[in-house]
């Protein structure tokens, strides 16, 4: 089984952003069926040391498909440097109790909540758990533009087709040179991904068509005629005379 985090959220729609990442388990993507409540729970447990029992009661909400809530606190760093965790504000209205920054995990939707300052900023994050045949396997490498423009969460770039060694992606993801761009901020993600599935949908048909404008008229995704936006990369493409063979 292969699981993929993928977080949305900021402070509203005009600027949130969303992130993908692909989980491991004893550093492998591969991961058993039987232990993916556990690789979930510890995904979450990592960054909420400060709750007791966070992990049990993650595994608990995925085997009873309930929900559990926990208050959100902030780190800080005492005069030893030792971390410490504060505890967050809370106010009463109409005689409930709400906490200033709280999480709710839903072990039915495979999504965990994160709210702050009382809901004005938020953010989920959905556990997608997929099984790939090992012949449709793939290893995706993407340049992500994240929050580009308001109400655009998140734009995929992909300058190379789909993988089929694990080695070779991950070597081609940690070479991956970005744009050098001020706003938006982009990095690289890498995931792996059903290759037949991948190669029907119509985001992969557009950035394979860039790809195939780049090598025909010499461009490569860095230079000037690139466009964070497909479409329009495309039609800078379209209007450069094709290269001249060597």
């Amino acid at each position: 089984m292969y699981i993929t985090a993928s977080t949305y959220g900021g402070i509203d729609w005009h600027d949130s952003r969303t992130i993908h990442e692909q989980l491991k388990c004893n550093g492998s993507y591969n991961i058993g069926k039987e232990v993916v409540p556990e690789v979930i729970a510890d995904d979450i447990a990592k960054d909420f040391p400060y709750v007791e029992n966070i992990r049990e009661n993650i595994l608990q909400a995925l085997f009873k498909k309930s929900c559990f809530q926990f208050a959100i606190k902030a780190e800080e760093t005492d005069s030893e440097g030792k971390i410490t965790y504060k505890d967050c504000e809370s106010c009463e209205m109409n005689r409930q109790t709400y906490l200033e920054q709280e999480a709710v995990f839903d072990g039915n939707e495979l999504t965990l909540s994160r709210d702050y300052a009382y809901g004005q900023v938020s953010y989920i994050t959905s556990y997608y758990v997929e099984d790939i045949p090992d012949d449709q396997l793939g290893f995706i490498v993407t340049e992500d533009f994240l929050a580009p423009f308001k109400g655009v969460p998140l734009v995929q770039r992909l300058y190379h087709d789909i993988f089929t060694n694990l080695d070779t992606a991950q070597d081609y993801a940690k070479s991956l040179k970005l744009h050098d761009l001020q706003y938006p901020k982009s990095i690289v993600t890498f995931l792996v991904c059903n290759r037949q599935k991948i190669s029907l949908q119509t985001w992969y048909q557009r950035e394979m068509e860039a790809i195939r404008l780049m090598e025909k008229t010499g461009q490569t995704y860095l230079d000037k005629s690139f466009c964070i936006f497909t479409e329009t990369h495309i039609e800078n493409l379209k209007k450069l005379p094709t290269k001249k063979a060597a």
